[in-house]
């Protein structure tokens, strides 16, 4: 073979769209070991041009996943946004689905959560392009699958992703709304640690492998940060009621201790028989009283009462009848007294009375009064008539240190008008007090 027979047989090889190599038939010599070498370099042309068919492939493949990544981020960074100020599960729900199929551009993106009560999942958001869902509604909400069951329930029990590119050769694919249009479907559990909280769905009106591997992986970093968000929501959801509860609790065990504390002060400080206060609690007045009236200068009376009479009827009727008659002296006290004014039983059938405000005739007004009418409400039945006997001493007139001299002094008194029953007796050094016409204590 000539050199233009061997030329022809290089230019027909490179005409071709994938060089071929050079026929060696036919050929020896200096050709043979030219078209030998062409041959090499042919193939080694033929490996780059591979090469860098694969390197553009790679690149390609690696721009369109770095795009998918800016937009789970974006998609993120819009979730987190929402995750803090959105509260209702259900309105989180549906700012989730809208912000992904809107960031990652998907046909049809639903959300199930499994319900806490029961084994389902519920459909509780959904969005889709061109929106063929129901706008108003916002998706056909509410449809109930149970875990395990369809595509969704699948990805739920099996705790992985599951992918149909054909829904219609799967018998278990059940669909949310016929009005959709479903041919592959990317099921992706949702989850919080190890807990399983629901499922997103992700389907294409075509069929095929619309989902490569790459896009289920990132949809599966994605639905562990949907899951993230979704118990954070319910913790504070969870917190907030428990808050409320605790709140009610605490509410209603403040008032328990409040009415048990008002129990508790009046056993404390009412007298059990009479309804009055008790000594405890008028000692503890007297001395507020002292120390006020001493500060601003008023004065007020301070009466000691006593039952005469009232051992016999212990003695031959009872100390039933006897309470009988303790009560009735704490019953005038009520009705003679005044708004404001203490009455005390400070023990057995002596009584207590703190008259504000009042100078000695006033007491004298009040203590008359008082024995008028226990007189007209005494008890029928008794084998002996009581009377009461008062003794009196006023805070203004005489120079007491403090309220024990007062309290002494109002005693004295209650002993002299003892001596000579149903007697008033009013505490004084001097020998004529103003006009009450009765015998004073010096």
């Amino acid at each position: 073979m000539d050199n233009k027979d061997l030329i022809g047989r290089i230019n027909q090889s490179l005409g071709k769209e994938v060089p071929k190599s050079i026929p060696l038939d036919d050929l020896s010599g200096v050709e043979l070991t030219a078209a030998i070498k062409i041959n090499d370099e042919i193939r080694k042309a033929a490996r780059y041009e591979e090469l860098a068919r694969g390197s553009f492939d790679i690149m390609e493949r690696a721009e369109g996943f770095s795009g998918k990544i800016i937009r789970v981020i974006s998609a993120m960074i819009r979730l987190n946004t929402m995750g803090r100020i959105v509260e209702d599960i259900r309105i989180l729900s549906r700012s989730i689905v809208e912000i992904i199929a809107k960031e990652l551009e998907f046909d049809n993106c639903s959300l199930m959560l499994k319900d806490k009560e029961s084994d389902y999942l519920e459909l509780v958001a959904g969005c889709g392009k061109g929106d063929r869902y129901n706008r108003a509604g916002n998706w056909k909400t509410g449809a109930r699958f149970k875990t395990g069951e369809g595509v969704a329930g699948r990805a739920f029990a099996a705790g992985k992703s599951v992918f149909i590119a054909d829904i219609t050769g799967d018998e278990t694919f059940k669909a949310f709304d016929s009005r959709v249009k479903v041919k592959s479907i990317l099921s992706v559990p949702v989850t919080s640690g190890d807990d399983r909280l629901g499922v997103i769905n992700f389907s294409h009106p075509q069929q095929g492998n619309i989902y490569d591997t790459d896009l289920e992986k990132i949809m599966l970093l994605l639905a562990g940060f949907v899951g993230q968000i979704i118990a954070l929501s319910r913790f504070y959801t969870d917190m907030v009621q428990w808050n409320e509860t605790l709140k009610d609790e605490v509410g209603r065990k403040t008032a328990e201790l409040t009415k048990k504390n008002r129990k508790l002060r009046k056993l404390a400080l009412i007298d059990p028989l009479t309804g009055i206060y008790n000594r405890r609690f008028f000692f503890k007045r007297l001395e507020e009283e002292f120390l006020r009236a001493k500060r601003y200068g008023d004065q007020f009376s301070l009466l000691f009462i006593d039952i005469d009479n009232l051992k016999p009827i212990n003695d031959l009727q009872g100390h039933v009848v006897g309470d009988r008659v303790i009560k009735l002296l704490a019953s005038c006290m009520k009705e003679v007294g005044r708004k404001g004014d203490v009455a005390s039983r400070i023990g057995g059938d002596e009584f207590g009375y703190m008259l504000l405000e009042s100078d000695p005739e006033g007491a004298l007004n009040f203590a008359q009064r008082l024995q008028e009418k226990y007189a007209r409400h005494n008890l029928k039945g008794l084998k002996n008539l009581t009377t009461i006997s008062v003794g009196i001493a006023n805070s203004g007139s005489e120079k007491f240190r403090d309220y024990k001299d007062l309290y002494d002094a109002a005693d004295k008194a209650l002993y002299e008008a003892k001596l000579m029953r149903n007697t008033i007796r009013i505490y004084s050094k001097r020998k004529i007090y103003h006009r009450a016409q009765l015998p004073l204590i010096h």
